[in-house]
């Protein structure tokens, strides 16, 4: 039979001497204590050893009454017991910072998760939503971002969206090295171009251009590089009666490690300037072919030793 104890006015206390307690006893079945208004608790501590806990409200205020800009106590938030083990937690601690990246300052307070010694631990999720803002990792000292753990990452990059690692970008660039085609590399009007008849037509050959200027031409058989042509062991000028010079440097000597082969010319050379003219052309007293054209115009045939001792004895 229910009893209801009614009090018309004023409140109603229940009192014990100091030190002793206060039991609301509903025996061996555990029935249910209702508490139709607020429950104010001023106790130190508050234990609740009920095996499941529902809670209406949508947000719980951990370190209530805070009068300090922050938490004083630096660190507030949830410890999970773990028995035997260290027992873990979650918190907001007021000693760390982090780079905001949206207002590309250095914020204080943070979200740690930590055990009971202090060590940080793991967070498993499959999505981290920034609201369309940057996300910054690591933001101090000298760490790194690490896939250590998974099953040879760099072959599950095969999308633009994935990030890569190291790994993956070293077997790109020597796969690159071994099997990208490169036609051209060019900065600005400067250019090293390759041509393959194979798959461009034309003539296959190596072109480099500097400022918009073609210097250096290599094909099968020829190489032409600023204006000068090498062919089938011949060094010609690509200029049409242009002069090619060879020129020491530091020192007045060309030097010849072989035999000297000239042509034999059908006429004499005019003068020129400055220079004196060697050449060869038929054979005529001299018996030697080979004839001078001096500065001042003047031409005639080196003899050979026989006849010059021929014409000085006769002479």
């Amino acid at each position: 039979m229910s009893k209801v104890i009614r009090v018309n006015n004023g409140n109603y206390e229940v009192q014990v001497p100091s030190g002793n307690d206060i039991k609301l006893n509903t025996g061996a079945e555990a029935g249910t204590v209702t508490i139709t208004g607020d429950l104010t608790v001023l106790g130190d501590t508050t234990t609740v050893s009920s095996e499941n806990l529902d809670l209406k409200d949508n947000i719980i205020t951990l370190n209530k009454g805070e009068s300090g800009a922050g938490v004083t106590l630096n660190t507030a938030g949830i410890e999970i017991d773990r028995g035997t083990s260290v027992n873990s937690k979650i918190l907001y601690d007021e000693t760390l910072t982090y780079a905001d990246p949206i207002t590309a300052t250095t914020k204080t307070g943070s979200w740690h998760f930590v055990d009971h010694a202090g060590a940080t631990l793991g967070v498993r999720t499959n999505s981290i939503h920034t609201g369309g803002g940057t996300l910054n990792l690591i933001n101090s000292g000298t760490g790194i971002v690490s896939v250590a753990g998974t099953n040879d990452y760099e072959n599950q990059v095969t999308n633009d969206d994935v990030l890569t690692n190291k790994k993956y970008v070293d077997d790109a660039i020597v796969s690159g090295i071994e099997n990208i085609n490169i036609g051209k590399i060019q900065r600005g009007d400067t250019s090293i171009e390759v041509l393959d008849d194979a798959v461009d037509g034309g003539t296959s050959a190596l072109k480099i251009t500097v400022n918009n200027n073609e210097i250096a031409v290599f094909r099968q058989n020829s190489t032409e590089i600023e204006n000068i042509l090498f062919e089938n062991a011949t060094i010609t000028t690509t200029t049409s009666a242009s002069d090619l010079t060879l020129s020491s440097n530091g020192t007045d000597f060309i030097k010849l490690d072989g035999v000297l082969k000239m042509p034999n010319q059908a006429s004499s050379k005019s003068a020129v300037s400055g220079h004196i003219l060697v050449y060869g052309k038929t054979e005529s007293y001299g018996d030697t072919g080979v004839y001078y054209t001096n500065a001042n115009g003047g031409t005639d045939e080196l003899i050979n030793t026989n006849r010059s001792i021929l014409y000085s004895m006769l002479f």
